[in-house]
């Protein structure tokens, strides 16, 4: 994973960087407003999924500043988060909801598409962005 930034408009201070996650502390030069930002991706397989929710839940527990959690979780939040294909079961929203419940982040409103991604036949929102109220 590859970020950019202007550096006229924002400076960013890379804290950390994993194989699932890019962390970073961020500070808007025009405002001078300081912020935490975790990129997530590549969150494919279950159990390593539920290993950075865990590791996210602790890094969590520490944070005093505004923090964003983006990227693609490739998990459902709601049952709505897919149309088409096989029925989403009560099970697959657990993981990410106990994360945001221990987080205290929640989902953040968006515009445009609400599927972020298809394959023609089942339509489905993997990717979004997490927020907290500090």
């Amino acid at each position: 994973m590859g970020l950019f930034w202007d550096t006229n408009q924002v400076i960013c201070d890379v804290l950390e960087v994993r194989d699932q996650y890019m962390h970073l502390r961020v500070r808007c030069t025009v405002t001078q407003q300081v912020f935490l930002a975790t990129f997530v991706y590549h969150v494919y397989n279950v159990s390593r999924r539920r290993n950075l929710w865990e590791y996210l839940t602790l890094l969590g527990a520490s944070i005093t500043l505004p923090w964003i959690v983006l990227g693609d979780f490739n998990c459902f939040l709601f049952p709505q988060d897919k149309r088409g294909g096989q029925a989403l079961t009560a099970y697959l929203f657990h993981d990410l909801q106990e994360f945001m419940m221990a987080t205290s982040l929640v989902d953040a409103s968006s515009s445009g598409s609400f599927y972020t991604w298809t394959n023609g036949s089942i339509w489905s929102k993997l990717d979004r962005v997490l927020m907290n109220f500090v």
